[in-house]
């Protein structure tokens, strides 16, 4: 970058974020014998993007680089209760900084009615279960599943809970029920927060009362074999371009509560969707327009599995999936604000913003959508991008080199 000495590399001025606050603020650190702090969150960072088949696979190549750490330290890391702790501190209080640094980067900001509302997607990911991992009462191995959040205004990913594995299977929703109000005391913020979430998340009652206590709202979709009684319509402006494909906003009785109920009709693709909330302020355009939006962390997990290649769970135990997860949600995290720093030095994924540009324009006036439109430095990391930060970071790359590289690879495809 212009303002970097050339002689800096690319893997130190990535991963100072995370390293400087691992350091400076987390509580848990300790001056440990034989692996340090720093050394565990480097290496679990790197061990995301090392596109590795195995832990045996990850240390060979560390020692092939000279750099040689014996096997059972690593692993007795991986299920440690103080480690497990240091990376649920440092994952907590790097997304409380990176949120604050990319305050000028929201997705939603031309939306002033989500202004200082916290709003989430959240999902279930799975992942295939480690060797050698329990099996369950059928004589099966369970795939590993965590439940996380994706902040709709940064793009910033935090991991929830586990959900399954080591022989165990459960549904994701009362693993989720169990864990939200912890979840909502990490958010910290003043206002409801919205939960966009897919219909496995419907349960009316609760939810119901997450709003009257003032907790969270929630918005979804309503089930095909839900069987509402509308109450009422509320009127709204047709002439609003957010609304566009609004057809009906009203209020329906579900089981046990009242709802609001969005009927909305993709102009594009003529899809009739039914969009079911506790929230009563909200545009219905933006009720649809944030639902949609939930896609952005299906989209996360592709990046996760097919660009990141983290399709398969490091270790056995709970302790080593939640830190693997806080692992894969901190690279996540550090590649968005990898790329705002970059945008702020002029460079952007212009490829990607183009090529959606161009989809845009291409349709007729009406069959576009303005509310998404409106939306915000939402293009997906490339994968010539993250390749090039994994070059980077494994072959100790410095910026005089690295800068031109990033420019041509984020302007054009190969």
């Amino acid at each position: 970058m212009d303002n970097l000495p050339p002689g800096v590399l690319v893997d130190d001025a990535f991963l100072a974020p995370a390293l400087t606050l691992l350091n400076d603020y987390c509580r848990t650190r300790r001056e440990a014998q034989g692996l340090s702090d720093e050394q565990f969150v480097r290496l679990g960072i790197l061990r995301v993007f090392g596109r590795c088949d195995s832990g045996r696979d990850f240390l060979q190549g560390q020692a092939d680089m000279g750099q040689p750490l014996a096997r059972s330290t690593w692993f007795d890391a991986l299920q440690s209760n103080r480690r497990l702790e240091l990376i649920n501190e440092l994952g907590g209080r790097s997304y409380e900084i990176f949120r604050r640094l990319l305050q000028d980067r929201d997705w939603l900001d031309a939306f002033p009615e989500l202004e200082g509302r916290a709003v989430w997607a959240v999902d279930g990911h799975q992942i295939e279960h480690a060797s050698h991992a329990a099996l369950d009462t059928k004589g099966e191995r369970v795939p590993v599943g965590t439940l996380y959040g994706l902040c709709l205004h940064t793009g910033l990913m935090r991991p929830l809970a586990p959900f399954q594995g080591d022989g165990v299977r459960r549904h994701e929703w009362p693993v989720f029920k169990k864990h939200f109000a912890r979840w909502l005391r990490q958010d910290g913020g003043k206002l409801m927060p919205i939960v966009v979430a897919d219909p496995a998340y419907i349960d009316v009652l609760f939810w119901a009362q997450q709003r009257l206590q003032r907790q969270a709202v929630m918005i979804t979709r309503e089930k095909e074999n839900m069987k509402p009684t509308v109450i009422s319509s509320n009127p709204f402006d047709s002439t609003d371009p957010v609304n566009r494909g609004v057809e009906a906003d009203g209020l329906a009785g579900y089981t046990y509560a009242y709802l609001r109920r969005i009927v909305y009709c993709d102009p594009t693709s003529g899809e009739r969707l039914v969009f079911i909330t506790t929230e009563q302020s909200l545009r219905p355009g933006v009720i649809a327009l944030l639902y949609l939006l939930r896609w952005k962390i299906e989209k996360a997990y592709d990046v996760s599995k097919n660009k990141l290649h983290q399709q398969k769970a490091w270790a056995n135990g709970e302790n080593a999936n939640l830190i693997q997860a806080h692992f894969c949600a901190l690279a996540h995290n550090l590649l968005t604000l990898f790329m705002a720093t970059l945008e702020k030095e002029g460079l952007s994924e212009t490829k990607l913003i183009k090529k959606e540009t161009q989809r845009l324009h291409a349709r007729p006036d009406s069959m576009r959508l303005p509310a998404q439109e409106m939306i915000h430095h939402a293009a997906q990391l490339s994968c010539q991008f993250i390749r090039l930060v994994r070059h980077c970071l494994f072959h100790k790359t410095s910026w005089q080199v690295a800068f031109p590289l990033f420019r041509s690879r984020l302007e054009s495809y190969l």
